[in-house]
């Protein structure tokens, strides 16, 4: 028998104002590819499938997809991690029940599904995320009375579904087990939010040597289970979420279970890559040249004596399809202008004054599109074209009126 395990999708999810889906895509295909290559019995998804509770319309279309292509391969287990919505994964799953016999099943309650592939009895032992706040409610719910912490609810629930799991596949049967959980010792990634892996979510594993492989969710980067002791492993995300996972290699997980049990891992395509660069320009154009940022996230602080007005137009001239995350120039000779106390709103400079210091300091190349004295000297002309009935036109409609003098006087 073949299992593969994946998790934490985050299908959704973005950085800054770049969306992730064309990443998503790429490492989804490499995912399918692998599926159809290596031809598992069963499909494991251990939570997180959305970034979001409310996931928008295209993540839903790719999810769909997605998981009707896997599927359709293997029956595909998919776990509700603490970013999806239980509701949701309800209507989901009454969906894919339509299908005879069933392929797909979306897991919100901790319950065994049972299979049978090729004649073998399969009981998967399935814990969805569970809040801590929940854990006293679930176990008792379970068990019929708890007291005691997460950690103990989260064991006891535990052992109770692979008793139930051992039932189902007996002696020459498999029993897996698959959760969204935080297991102590495990290390979670720099993306993660803190109150869903800190101290009061850490669980144990006392009982998962009962499972011929144990698949978790929830830590992003991809790892053994923690001491060794247990057959296991975390999936990791499917693509790095932030920059914080910017060194980790996204990887799907491959289970050969036989006489023996054997697991390893394949890399997936992460989409493109997130680059960081910290240093002078120079630096930067060198990173940037012949395209060499092309089609990466970049986040970069480029360190100067003076601004850099037209920093943007030199990387992209350079790089004309780098997606710019954050661009930060950090000015070593800046200087702080003091206000003087005994100024009065009647010295506040002209608009036009401080239009010229702008075209002359700050403005990119792209917005001087012809030369500086010219410009000002039209501004300083429609300022003053109505005298001293001139209407207080604002900001906005000033610079509507500078701009369309200016389409104007560079078609001259």
């Amino acid at each position: 028998m073949k299992v593969i395990h994946t998790s934490d999708w985050h299908l959704g999810a973005r950085l800054g104002r770049h969306a992730r889906q064309p990443d998503h895509t790429a490492a989804l295909s490499g995912l399918l590819a692998l599926v159809d290559a290596e031809a598992p019995d069963l499909i494991l998804h251990t939570g997180d499938l959305f970034d979001d509770s409310r996931p928008p319309y295209e993540a839903l279309d790719l999810a769909v997809q997605a998981l009707g292509r896997l599927a359709k391969a293997a029956p595909t287990i998919v776990l509700s991690g603490n970013h999806d919505s239980a509701a949701l994964f309800r209507v989901l799953h009454d969906l894919a029940g339509f299908a005879e016999p069933r392929r797909l099943w979306f897991v919100t309650d901790h319950r065994v599904i049972d299979l049978d592939v090729d004649e073998l009895a399969v009981a998967v032992a399935c814990v969805p995320f569970i809040p801590p706040t929940a854990i006293a409610d679930v176990a008792r719910g379970a068990l019929g009375a708890f007291e005691g912490t997460y950690a103990d609810g989260v064991a006891l629930l535990t052992s109770s579904l692979l008793d139930e799991a051992e039932g189902i596949a007996g002696t020459t049967g498999v029993v897996l087990y698959a959760a969204h959980l935080h297991v102590h010792g495990a290390v979670p990634g720099r993306s993660e939010k803190r109150i869903s892996v800190g101290d009061d979510y850490a669980t144990h594993t006392p009982d998962l040597h009962r499972a011929v492989y144990s698949g978790f969710g929830h830590i992003h980067d991809p790892q053994l289970l923690p001491g060794g002791a247990v057959n296991g492993r975390y999936a990791g995300s499917l693509i790095p979420i932030d920059f914080g996972e910017q060194e980790q290699v996204k990887q799907a997980v491959i289970v050969e279970i036989g006489a023996d049990v054997i697991v390893r891992t394949c890399p997936l395509p992460g989409g493109r890559p997130l680059t960081r660069v910290d240093g002078d320009l120079a630096t930067l154009l060198a990173r940037a040249a012949d395209g060499g940022l092309d089609h990466h996230l970049l986040r970069a602080r480029v360190v100067s004596d003076d601004p850099i007005p037209d920093l943007v137009d030199q990387l992209l001239a350079s790089s004309p399809h780098c997606d710019v995350f954050d661009l930060v120039n950090h000015v070593k000779n800046r200087t702080a202008r003091p206000i003087d106390s005994s100024a009065t709103p009647d010295e506040e400079p002209a608009l036009a004054q401080s239009f010229a210091e702008w075209r002359t300091t700050a403005a990119t190349i792209g917005q001087r599109k012809a030369p500086d004295e010219a410009v000002v000297a039209l501004l300083e002309a429609v300022l003053g074209a109505a005298g001293d009935a001139a209407p207080d036109l604002g900001t906005v409609q000033a610079v509507a009126q500078v701009d369309a003098a200016l389409d104007a006087l560079t078609e001259a």
